[in-house]
């Protein structure tokens, strides 16, 4: 039965220059998991992402930082910020 991958439109190749010692390594690490050398890069690269875009996208506080965060949030807005928010856009 096909995954959730090979449903997806595969058109699109990668080309990668890797040394010999590289190539090498990622074939017997493909090999001990039973997988193509495609399904073990694609798979590896897949899992740096999420992780990689995950780092980038997601803030994480201290207890004490998200508590200090929520309580400035919980606070009154200043009236300053009022006033502009008030304003009509200059868009409008």
């Amino acid at each position: 039965m096909p995954t959730t991958l090979e449903k997806h439109d595969k058109r699109y190749r990668m080309d990668l220059r890797l040394t010999q010692p590289q190539r090498a390594s990622y074939e017997q690490a493909a090999s001990l998991r039973g997988q193509t050398l495609t399904q073990w890069a694609t798979a590896h690269l897949d899992e740096s992402a999420r992780r990689d875009i995950a780092e980038a996208t997601t803030t994480f506080l201290s207890p004490d930082a998200f508590d200090a965060f929520c309580e400035i949030l919980e606070s009154p807005v200043p009236e300053a910020v009022q006033e502009l928010l008030s304003r009509k856009a200059i868009w409008e």
